[in-house]
């Protein structure tokens, strides 16, 4: 037997999962990962501290194994983020994650112009401050030092594979996610670099996502204490492998995630060059990609709440589904409470740094069940109004796979059926980012001849499927959820 280990680096957690060659899970593992915020709009992490994580896992997940069976080591990884080294690969700052938006005012300088609007449809990546192009821009101008000290801007995965193999190599997936990276052309996009004040030589090396290293250096390996060389797949981004962890390869298929963000995605063939309707469009292989839009506010906006509204914990505890239990008990619509979940800003649909959370339609008989069920629809209503952005593309969706925080909850998952108005899959994995990258690892050591082939070690554990009642009634209450932010986009301040 045959297994495969594959890591994903999250924002919140990092993981581990080993799976055999029947993409079966055997074990896993779980990290936290420390986020450092210094002050407002900004969100970093320690490079190094989190390679060190990665070592950690890879050393439990090798220790139950004869390493001779071990397959493949496969990566997934978290997007946007930005790295400055030096030619020693060490790094010049923390590493700036997707969450943080110090660079929004040249976000909202280049996002309206017709330079901007020429990158976003060249590169598929939306011009946000999440975006590296945006962080550069941040550093070329507020920290000009730093800048022209860099050697490499980088992700963190590519630090974690420098650290590893000491090669500057990104696979097509981080790449895509950048806004400097030509997906179309498959080449660092120079339009995006001469703005960005750099040429390619400042980023590293693109590499497909099956391109594989053996050669560990030293350092790394009496830690691991590998008898063998075992190949190290370069893997994706979390967002498009989690469409391939769950088998949502058709376009009538899309694969929502709700963890400490959220996203809803849909594979696609080679897209035209077009106007992509505030959607991103990365790449999941050379061939396949992937569109659709993330929220910032997913299930950290439910931990913010439940923090401070309720005075309750959900990380790293069993609250969740008291906290749900609690929403239950108000019913669909939240008896007239909207929450608007745009506490961090938010990306798709609006695509606002500057955006803020609401809640609207409090009367003084409503409780903390109405607010509390108000958040959660809420979330799940930012994802629908993603979902309307897919299908007006000439997409249409009838099954959406979920992973993610949301499948804790039996609740949660009929409430998206309700909202939705679609049947919602429950796979029986549900960490499917790691799978996704098990899937690639499988692929690049021709476990599998094809990625379509997924599909057959993919099962659906249970089927949501809407009640028409409550989808009536959700269609109305999205209706007024919808018109919030135009009606008080005005006030936001900068």
């Amino acid at each position: 037997m045959k297994y495969i280990i594959a890591i994903d680096l999250g924002t919140t957690h990092c993981k581990a999962i080993t799976v055999d060659e029947n993409a079966k899970t055997i074990q896993s593992f779980k990290a936290t990962v420390n986020s450092i915020q210094p002050k407002q709009e900004y969100h970093e992490q320690d490079a190094e501290e989190i390679f060190q994580t990665v070592l950690k896992l890879l050393k439990q997940s090798l220790q139950s194994l004869n390493h001779n069976d071990v397959a493949c080591i496969s990566f997934s990884a978290a997007m946007h983020s930005l790295l400055a080294v030096d030619e020693n690969g060490k790094p010049l700052m923390h590493a700036i994650t997707w969450a943080d938006t110090r660079s929004k005012k040249y976000a909202q300088q280049l996002r309206n112009s017709e330079q901007g609007k020429k990158i976003y449809r060249q590169t598929g990546t939306a011009i946000h401050a999440m975006s590296p192009l945006c962080k550069i821009l941040f550093l070329k101008n507020e920290q000009p030092e730093l800048f022209n000290k860099a050697y490499k801007f980088i992700s963190i995965k590519e630090y974690i594979f420098y650290r590893l193999f000491g090669k500057f190599i990104v696979d097509v997936g981080i790449a895509s996610s950048s806004g400097l990276y030509d997906i179309y052309n498959n080449c660092w996009y120079k339009e995006a670099l001469e703005l960005a004040g750099i040429d390619e030589n400042k980023l590293s090396m693109v590499v497909s996502a099956t391109h594989f290293e053996t050669e560990l250096l030293s350092p790394n390996q009496q830690p691991l204490q590998l008898k063998h060389s075992i190949p190290f797949v370069c893997g994706g981004n979390d967002g498009c492998l989690a469409n391939l962890g769950c088998g949502s390869l058709q376009t009538n298929k899309a694969a929502l995630t709700i963890g400490t963000s959220g996203a809803i995605r849909v594979t696609i063939p080679k897209p035209e060059v077009a106007d992509g309707n505030g959607l991103f469009r990365y790449l999941l292989t050379d061939k396949i990609y992937v569109t659709g839009g993330p929220t910032n506010n997913g299930g950290i906006a439910l931990q913010w709440f439940a923090e401070n509204f309720l005075q309750t914990n959900l990380i790293g505890t069993n609250n969740l589904n008291d906290v749900l239990d609690l929403a239950a008990r108000s019913p669909a619509g939240s008896d007239g409470v909207y929450f608007l979940p745009y506490l961090f800003g938010e990306r798709a649909p609006v695509w606002d740094e500057n955006a803020c959370g609401i809640f609207y339609g409090l009367r003084m008989h409503h409780k903390k069940e109405h607010l509390t069920r108000a958040v959660v629809e809420g979330i799940s209503f930012s994802l629908l109004q993603i979902l309307k952005k897919i299908e007006a593309t000439n997409i249409t969706v009838d099954k959406i796979h979920v992973s993610g925080i949301v499948t804790q909850s039996e609740w949660w998952m009929q409430l998206l059926a309700d909202i939705f108005g679609k049947e919602i899959l429950l796979n029986d994995n549900t960490d499917a980012s790691a799978m996704g990258a098990a899937f690639i690892g499988m692929y690049a050591m021709g476990m599998i001849n094809d990625l379509s082939e997924v599909s057959s070690f993919v099962n659906t554990k249970k089927v949501y499927m809407p009640d028409n009642e409550t989808h009536i009634v959700y269609n109305e209450h999205y209706k007024l959820y919808a018109s919030l932010y135009p009606a008080t986009q005005s006030l936001n301040k900068g």
